[in-house]
């Protein structure tokens, strides 16, 4: 299963890259909304996992970008600073899971695990 990672934060992004590769999923990490756009149209992707706060195209309409694309991809989202608003709207946007910062690593692979079956 291949996994689209988009997170700005280079070292949170490691660690999130390193624990789903335990889980023996691909991960291909970028950094901002455009790569992840960008990413995504370039590639196959089984699940993403975005950060709303991203630099060049923020998460929602990133996120809303690859729904376009690929409707039936599942998503999660997570913020370290989202309020009940903004979940709100990656809920609307297609994200099926929205956590905020600092959350369970192994609370998110199990949602994944459950997408991918």
């Amino acid at each position: 299963m291949h996994i689209l990672l988009a997170e700005d934060d280079k070292n949170f992004g490691i660690v999130l890259k390193n624990e789903l590769e335990e889980e023996r999923y691909s991960v291909n990490l970028v950094n901002d909304g455009v790569e992840a756009v960008l990413s995504f149209i370039n590639n196959s992707y089984d699940f993403v996992v975005i950060d709303i706060e991203m630099p060049k195209l923020d998460g929602i309409n990133a996120l809303r970008i690859i729904r376009k694309l690929s409707p039936g991809v599942p998503t999660i989202a997570y913020s370290g600073n989202a309020g009940y608003s903004e979940m709100e709207e990656l809920l609307k946007a297609g994200a099926i899971k929205c956590f905020t910062k600092p959350f369970e690593l192994a609370e998110l692979k199990e949602c994944i695990k459950r997408h991918l079956g």
